[in-house]
């Protein structure tokens, strides 16, 4: 049986952070551990933290300055003992027995190292917006930019071991570290589609994604990330890329 660890980056969140470590217990999943990394919070987070892990083993946690968010992604996948990995952000969360159900597929149903699902996108009031459904995620999809992009880490799972080749997080991306993960993953890894709801995103006032889109920076920055991705990868990827693209112009003209 496969051990998974999830992953929690958290900077002054106490009223988030909470609902974040109950949704981990409420899954009931023997095999998942919860590491939370704290960036030295102020605002009440720590004590949160510190309080739910007296109480429950399968808690770890680390509080200490960092240089971001990709900074503590990092630590936490250097601290992790399982072999899967899944990120959970403190105002995100998971359906119910999705971790189960993740472990079941790495140990029954793929041979995978990466595994993508679907994401519920809810407003504050918890309704659902839409649900990111990223069916066509082979490398050539990605990269001809005309597929549903993975919007969340709730809703993919993948072998630590991944980072042995491709490497750690970018520390200097604070906006789209999952983005670029992604991207070079998907060149080296074949990545598994499952047409299930795993994980659930918030739009709320202070996250950082919708900061973006209302900045109108969300898509400027990925671009970035996407040119700079696009000149490294393959000429043969890039090819069955822009085949695609072009069918995919065609067929909705």
């Amino acid at each position: 049986m496969v051990q998974l660890s999830i992953i929690t980056p958290v900077y002054n969140s106490v009223q988030f952070i909470e609902s974040c470590i109950k949704n981990v217990i409420d899954q009931k999943c023997e095999q998942a551990e919860h590491i939370i990394i704290d960036g030295g919070s102020t605002d009440g987070t720590l004590e949160i933290i510190k309080n739910y892990a007296t109480r429950y083993s399968h808690i770890r946690w680390v509080s200490e300055k960092d240089k971001g968010q990709s900074d503590a992604m990092n630590k936490g996948i250097k601290m992790a003992k399982g072999e899967i990995l899944g990120f959970l952000n403190a105002d995100d969360g998971y359906l119910a027995f999705t971790l189960i159900r993740i472990l079941t597929i790495f140990n029954k149903i793929t041979k995978s190292p990466f595994i993508v699902g679907n994401c519920k996108f809810l407003d504050e009031n918890r309704d659902l917006i839409y649900i990111n459904r990223p069916k066509r995620i082979k490398h050539y999809h990605l990269y001809s930019n005309k597929e549903p992009f993975p919007i969340n880490p709730v809703a993919y799972f993948y072998k630590k071991s991944i980072h042995d080749t491709i490497g750690f997080y970018t520390i200097d991306n604070h906006y789209n570290m999952d983005y670029e993960f992604i991207m070079k993953s998907c060149l080296l890894f074949d990545m598994v589609y499952f047409n299930e709801e795993w994980g659930y995103v918030v739009s709320h006032a202070g996250a950082k994604s919708l900061i973006d889109i209302q900045n109108n920076e969300l898509q400027a920055r990925k671009q970035v990330i996407y040119k700079q991705l696009y000149k490294q990868c393959p000429k043969k990827i890039i090819i069955k890329a822009i085949f695609y693209k072009i069918l995919k112009m065609i067929r909705f003209k």
